[in-house]
């Protein structure tokens, strides 16, 4: 069987992670005006961060068989590999 190239689920790294939660943040709570990196909420944004890049590396490096159960949940079905047939015509 030819490997599949697993593709990326999830591309953000950490800055991007820590940057999409400071806009959050001045979303939803626009009281909290210290993004500083010593206030302890961006300290703990920070550590969710980095914790969840860490899970996305792993996440896009899934084992070959887990990404053929994934494509077998959404209905892919894999043909067993067979012997290459070609037609020749001679003159």
């Amino acid at each position: 069987m030819m490997p599949f190239q697993s593709p990326n689920l999830d591309d953000r790294d950490f800055n991007q992670l820590v940057e999409e939660g400071k806009r959050r943040i001045a979303r939803d709570c626009p009281q909290w005006t210290d993004l500083s990196p010593g206030d302890p909420g961006i300290v703990l944004l920070e550590v969710f961060a980095y914790l969840t890049e860490t899970m996305i590396y792993r996440l896009n490096r899934l084992p070959e068989k887990a990404y053929i159960e994934f494509l077998r949940l959404i209905g892919v079905k894999l043909n067993p590999p067979s012997a290459a047939v070609a037609s020749l015509k001679f003159h």
